[in-house]
């Protein structure tokens, strides 16, 4: 008998010291379980280690091989629901009002295929239709007005709401199935980005050979092979999450401890840095968007730093990190919303100050709401799943605001 195997008895009755020795030499554990099981084959503790690491999932499971035929299928078809129409409308009309409400609308098939659910068929088919009748009524072409640019860059959230509700099916009211679905976005961003790379060198090949054979092909490939890339990418992505991966790399979890304390001190220095030379929010447009862009990145970064804290672990230094981090990004909230007050009060209102006033209050309660759960977890008063419910709680807040901008601002405005 190995060394690791008589480990494994000495430690039936410690399940923490089992669990270390697995992540200290997964496959000598592996090995050593056998001989282990062997020597007391009635251990509910050994038998219940020998399902978790020989357990195999279904060869045709609901994210296994079987889903790979639609997967393509979904890509292909909303691809071409890209392409063909911008044939007769224009690249410049049709993209920017359909594209990314298109790839959200693909992502929410995929899922669809999972449930084949009747009633979300019908309220997804129902809200393209209503949000593509409403986007192509929308003057300009190209968009030229804020109210109507504030309103197409906010229809993919309102899309993309509908793509969380058929995500989590029927516990879409959960704050908890709410926080699966924020943490989904978070690993198509990781496994979409790696797809996107591999379909960049693709096409930086596919481009460079038939350059040499005909003039043009670069062109005609990224006007029409690319935006069927478009919708084949974040699919890819998803098709990995869940066949592969099975719904958890683990990829997020590492990049929030990693980039966590970087943003935290960048924003700090970057702060600092800024005011120190004069910079100012309150006159300076151009310095009050890069603000704003500042704060919806700390934000998410903050975000996932939560949802992706490990239930095991005692409070510590990484909680500290993403309180700070809670902290500065209420800072630049603050600074923030007074500049848009102020230009309100100066300047008057438009269809971009309402947009980001707004944006600004959303986020400001949420951070606030964060912010106070956060502190009660650090003092042990409030439990992680109560904490990570808030970021699930609060996501329709988002949505409401968004649907706001899209169907209420154009008309509040005259669409100008």
């Amino acid at each position: 008998m190995s060394a690791t195997a008589e480990r494994i008895l000495e430690l039936l009755q410690d399940p923490e010291g089992l669990e270390a020795l697995y992540r200290q030499e997964p496959e000598a554990f592996s090995e050593g379980l056998a001989a282990a099981s062997a020597a007391n084959p009635d251990s509910v503790a050994l038998r219940t280690w020998r399902a978790r690491l020989e357990y195999k999932k279904p060869a045709h499971g609901a994210a296994g091989p079987g889903r790979l035929v639609p997967a393509i299928a979904i890509a292909l078809g909303f691809g071409a629901l890209l392409r063909v129409p911008a044939l007769w409308l224009g690249d410049e009309w049709f993209y920017p009002r359909f594209l990314p409400s298109v790839v959200m609308l693909a992502l929410a098939a995929y899922f669809w295929m999972g449930r084949r659910d009747r009633r979300l068929l019908i309220i997804g088919l129902t809200l393209a239709v209503v949000a593509a009748a409403y986007v192509s009524l929308l003057p300009g072409d190209p968009i030229s007005t804020d109210s109507v640019v504030m309103a197409v860059i906010h229809m993919p959230l309102v899309i993309w709401a509908f793509l969380g509700i058929v995500f989590t099916g029927d516990s879409w009211r959960d704050a908890d199935a709410r926080v699966r679905f924020v943490r989904y976005n978070g690993e198509l961003v990781v496994l979409g980005s790696v797809v996107a790379l591999g379909f960049g060198v693709f096409s930086g090949l596919t481009v460079s050979l038939f350059e040499m054979v005909s003039e043009g092909a670069a062109e005609w490939y990224f006007t029409n092979i690319g935006v069927f890339g478009v919708t084949a990418v974040p699919i890819a992505g998803t098709y990995l999450y869940e066949a592969v991966f099975n719904r958890r790399t683990g990829i997020p979890a590492v990049l929030a401890k990693v980039f966590a304390p970087l943003f935290l001190v960048m924003s700090v220095i970057y702060l600092s840095v800024a005011f120190v030379e004069g910079e100012n929010p309150f006159t300076d447009r151009d310095f009050l968007i890069t603000f704003n862009g500042l704060l919806l990145v700390v934000l998410l970064i903050a975000i996932f730093s939560m949802i992706e804290r490990s239930e095991s672990s005692d409070t510590g230094f990484m909680d500290y990190i993403n309180l700070a981090l809670v902290g500065v990004t209420l800072l630049i909230n603050v600074v923030a919303l007074s500049a848009i007050l102020f230009r309100l009060a100066s300047y008057g209102f438009t269809p971009n100050r309402v947009t980001v006033l707004g944006a600004n209050l959303v986020i400001m309660g949420h951070l606030a709401w964060l912010g106070w759960t956060y502190v009660g977890f650090v003092r042990q008063r409030v439990e992680l799943g109560v904490m990570r419910r808030v970021v699930g709680s609060y996501l329709p807040m988002y949505v409401a605001w968004a649907a706001v901008v899209v169907f209420v601002l154009p008309l509040v405005f005259g669409f100008a």
